[in-house]
């Protein structure tokens, strides 16, 4: 089966979509991913089931497109944070901003947070999941590199790649852990960013010294 999901042509159509999307995230909010059928989501939007699967074959097409609005939405709306940067000192402050519109939108959409946790256990997602990660890294490293020119891809891609990917994991269990605690977690975690940041801004620093010439007697 193609995970693969075709926009609908007709308005009318695009507006049944868009229906059973929104039925989809807010029992996935309220319930988890495991505990939503198909069939409830059919119910719930008040269409035939045959209908629901005419535009998605498939529980996996339904949840891969609504994670792909929630990838390409949390994108776009770093993008537009990072875009401006020119200096690793912009870079903290943006990364911090960036971090915590990342938290709030968390924070405000529990099917967001239900659907990442769902994916990892679902291996048609995993792929999708793991191609936004390295998008965001691309994001980070492009930002990174525009910042500090005379570093290497290759020096700033690992640590691109892991925050990307456990950002997410961060957050979610921020979620399920005593308030404050969650607070300092997340401290921690733009901390760490942070250090990284000047680590880098460091050894661009240093390649920029002349390298001392060894005379021979």
């Amino acid at each position: 089966m193609s995970l693969e999901f075709k926009v609908p042509v007709q308005s009318r159509s695009r507006d049944r979509v868009e229906l059973i999307l929104k039925t989809a995230r807010d029992l996935i909010g309220e319930k988890g991913i495991d505990a939503v059928s198909m069939r409830e989501i059919a119910q719930t939007a008040g269409i035939q089931i045959g209908s629901l699967y005419q535009y998605f074959p498939g529980k996996s097409v339904l949840l891969l497109t609504i994670m792909n609005q929630y990838y390409d939405s949390l994108y776009e709306e770093t993008k537009k944070i990072l875009e401006p940067v020119q200096t690793i000192y912009e870079l903290e402050i943006a990364s911090e901003k960036a971090f915590k519109q990342f938290v709030s939108i968390f924070q405000k959409d529990p099917a967001l947070a239900n659907l990442w946790a769902g994916a990892r256990a679902i291996p048609e997602l995993v792929s999708e999941d793991n191609r936004d990660t390295y998008r965001n890294a691309d994001l980070i490293v492009k930002t990174t590199l525009r910042c500090l020119p005379n570093l290497k891809e290759s020096e700033i891609r690992p640590f691109a790649l892991y925050f990307s990917h456990t950002l997410g994991m961060v957050i979610r269990f921020v979620r399920e852990i005593d308030g404050e605690h969650g607070k300092a977690v997340m401290k921690e975690t733009l901390e760490i960013l942070k250090l990284k940041l000047r680590e880098y801004e460091k050894l661009a620093k240093q390649k920029l010294k002349p390298k001392k010439v060894i005379h021979k007697n």
